[in-house]
């Protein structure tokens, strides 16, 4: 067994790591579900309060992965998340190159279902690209993708945490005025998916700094791939204000076209679960866990005739957990997220106060 981090979420393995922390497959000792859980991994005032604000923007939609608890345990922090098992369009890329115009078309529409939420929420994501569009296994059947890791979203009407000179962002995603520093606006999500449509298509990834992008050269006459090239073209405007909204784009002709493509018997696509089994003695099949009541499991003792000592108890350890949630869309109360930033920050010895204040 891994350890059991705040004696309810027992680690079972790396699955994913970034500039926010790293991200484990665990095992909830509650509820006895496999989770994602994202570990806070930097020691910084302004990454906790990124943490901290990921951690607190819930949008409830079938196209999201949405945090669903917190815990802390010294100067270490966590968050849970569903975990959505089939990987992301980005290893889809890898695996199969470039994709269809039929999948393009429905992951494109997902992406979009899921951005008119966080865009109605007011917030901007700021970083859509293939890594955060993750998948559900569904084998050869009809994709469903939810849209993860919202560590530089920002509401619009909030503090940014950033000095005014410093990008925030994924190179070769981010429109040319995120580059410059501009307020975050929803259109900068509408570029981003535009780049990553040119990336299904061509299984290139975008340039690191803005391009125009060869419109002309990407159109074959195919009229599926073209309606593909319509969607990039539609996006990939310089000024944001001639970029459309989620909800304009949904209703594009070219997208409604993709989306009435039949299925291709040909089609070598299959998403299947893209992580190992579970070690054996993680509560998988046979398994029991102790409920979160007993967050020590009982001592256990040798046979009859070898007795053994039980281990000496571990040093406590400050804790704090919140699984209580608010309504979709609201962020965390003050008096929830309160204990642990003074926890983390009280740590760190870094004035949290000062990096609000910064432009």
């Amino acid at each position: 067994m891994g350890e059991v981090f705040a004696g309810r979420y027992e680690l079972i393995d790396p699955i994913a790591s970034g500039g926010m922390g790293t991200v484990w497959r665990v095992r909830d000792r509650v509820d006895g579900q496999v989770k994602a859980a994202k570990m806070l991994n930097q020691s910084d005032a302004a990454m906790l309060l990124r943490f901290v604000r990921e951690q607190s923007l819930r949008i409830d939609h079938t196209h999201i992965v949405t945090p669903q608890s917190w815990a802390a345990v010294d100067d270490r922090v966590l968050f849970t998340m569903p975990l959505v098992a089939g990987g992301s369009v980005s290893q889809l890329l890898r695996k199969y190159g470039a994709l269809p115009p039929r999948w393009i078309g429905r992951l494109v529409d997902q992406t979009l279902q899921a951005l008119e939420a966080v865009h109605a929420a007011g917030i901007v994501h700021r970083d859509v690209k293939p890594g955060n569009l993750l998948v559900e296994p569904t084998g050869r059947g009809v994709p469903h993708l939810r849209l993860t890791d919202f560590g530089i979203a920002v509401p619009t009407d909030e503090a940014r945490l950033t000095h005014i000179a410093m990008v925030i962002g994924t190179p070769g995603y981010m429109p040319p005025e995120q580059q410059l520093g501009a307020d975050p606006d929803a259109s900068a999500d509408i570029y981003a998916l535009g780049r990553v449509i040119l990336e299904m298509l061509t299984a290139t990834k975008p340039p690191r700094d803005p391009a125009a992008v060869d419109i002309a050269g990407l159109r074959t006459g195919d009229p599926a791939r073209d309606a593909v090239v319509d969607l990039i073209e539609a996006t990939s405007s310089d000024d944001p204000a001639a970029r459309p909204s989620a909800t304009e784009l949904r209703a594009h002709p070219s997208l409604r076209r993709l989306l009435e493509l039949p299925p291709d018997p040909a089609d070598p696509i299959v998403i299947t679960e893209v992580f190992p089994p579970l070690p054996s003695g993680t509560g998988g099949s046979g398994d029991t866990l102790p409920r979160a009541t007993a967050p020590h499991p009982p001592p256990t003792t040798g046979p009859a005739s070898a007795p053994t000592m039980p281990p000496p108890p571990p040093p406590p350890r400050r804790t704090q957990e919140e699984t209580v949630l608010p309504s979709p869309a609201a962020p965390i109360p003050a008096g929830v997220l309160a204990p642990v930033l003074l926890l983390v920050v009280g740590l760190l010895g870094l004035a949290v106060s000062g990096w609000l204040l910064l432009g």
